[in-house]
């Protein structure tokens, strides 16, 4: 099968779109949340609910969805997943009470997790080792629009058309990716390359996946760079608001200076990574990151204290991780080439269950001080520069030039 690629920007511009996608779901609703609390009577706090089941409904439709793709082929997953999407958006907004949008979230999120495989599998089928991590990168440019534009969006909807207008529009955005994905790039994977799909079949991938040393390693640091920012989700709103008291509207700049560098960042990792190899960009993200880590915990440490004591080393942290993402998956999926789905489906279910693991235990050891943020952060970055110098010192990663 001889797959022709879109021009590069049209490309880059739908798969940056459909990784958006979730982004767009959660964020976009969030300041609706008071109000739907208060249409369905119910504490907001029920209502917040609806994030905790989306997280956990994408982080298990990957794992689905992994060996469907690789052994369906790309298109049929993708139609089907953002289908299904598209149906629960519109479920939620005729949704008659909590318990209604709770269950029509959870569909919604399994629907959205085919983009979130699929985008990965079509960059890997369209692109080798390094190209691809260039690709990544600007679809990441592309999808780190969606969490800086949603609020806003989702704040004018709310105003003018009301909650449900949200969820009809994000119905609109699955049915118009689907449709043009599919007239403009179509299928990329061949049906000889194809294995059989059976559960056995797709539990003996996940096998050799979780077997393979220089895979799981490179989706190791994956999954605690993303246990880094939920960290950061999780903890940064009592920071920066209740302990340092910075006004609730507000709150919105600081977190999206963080995307505003990541972005750069990002864009900087596009350019150069051909050049200089998806191992050394990732080395340089992660130390990047280990530098703000570490600033961060001398500063606690040495009572420093200070806002800017903790918005300044976390953007450092934050920052590269656009960067250290694109190159640790780019680096996983070469590592198991074949199985672009079901890798991309089983790093994307790790890093969602692993990041709200590490959510959920903040939330347990909750402190009246930045300490539990602080250290959260700083270890999973350490934990993650180790395993960048295990594997690259022991030999286990492919070499920083190739």
């Amino acid at each position: 099968m001889n797959v022709q690629r879109p021009p590069y920007l049209t490309l880059i511009a739908l798969l940056g779109a459909l990784a958006g996608l979730t982004p767009l779901a959660i964020d976009m609703y969030l300041p609706a949340i008071p109000a739907m609390a208060g249409d369905f009577a119910v504490p907001v706090q029920t209502m917040q609910y609806t994030v905790s089941v989306y997280l956990l409904g994408f982080a298990l439709g990957q794992l689905l969805y992994g060996p469907l793709t690789d052994s369906l082929g790309r298109m049929p997953v993708l139609i089907g997943g953002l289908g299904l999407f598209a149906l629960a958006s519109l479920a939620c907004a005729l949704a008659q009470s909590a318990e209604q949008l709770i269950a029509a979230r959870v569909l919604q999120a399994l629907g959205g997790a085919a983009g979130s495989v699929v985008v990965m599998a079509l960059l890997r089928d369209l692109f080798e080792r390094d190209q691809f991590a260039r690709a990544m990168s600007f679809a990441m440019l592309v999808m780190n629009l969606a969490p800086l534009a949603a609020p806003v969006v989702g704040g004018y909807l709310l105003l003018i058309f009301g909650w449900q207008s949200i969820f009809m529009v994000l119905a609109g955005v699955a049915a118009a990716l689907a449709l043009l994905i599919w007239r403009i790039i179509g299928e990329t994977l061949p049906v000889e390359a194809r294995p059989p799909l059976n559960l056995m079949s797709a539990l003996g991938t996940y096998r050799r996946i979780l077997a393979n040393r220089i895979c799981m390693g490179y989706q190791l640091i994956g999954i605690l760079v993303s246990a880094t920012l939920f960290a950061f989700l999780t903890g940064s709103p009592y920071v920066y608001i209740e302990y340092f008291g910075v006004p609730a509207e507000q709150f919105g700049y600081y977190f999206g200076a963080n995307i505003v560098l990541m972005m750069a960042l990002t864009s900087l990792n596009a350019r150069y990574v051909a050049r200089l190899g998806s191992v050394r960009m990732l080395g340089i993200g992660l130390t990047l990151g280990a530098l703000g880590g570490t600033l961060l915990l001398l500063a606690q440490a040495f009572g420093l204290g200070g806002l800017w004591s903790v918005v300044g080393p976390v953007l450092l942290i934050m920052g590269p991780m656009g960067m250290v993402s694109a190159n640790a998956v780019a680096l996983s999926l070469d590592a198991m080439d074949g199985a672009a789905g079901s890798v991309a489906a089983l790093g994307g279910f790790l890093r969602f269950f692993g990041g709200a693991l590490v959510g959920g235990a903040m939330t347990l050891v909750h402190t009246e001080s930045p300490w539990a943020l602080v250290i959260t952060m700083s270890l999973c970055l350490f934990a993650a520069g180790a395993t960048y110098l295990w594997m690259v010192r022991g030999r286990i990663a492919p070499s920083q030039s190739s």
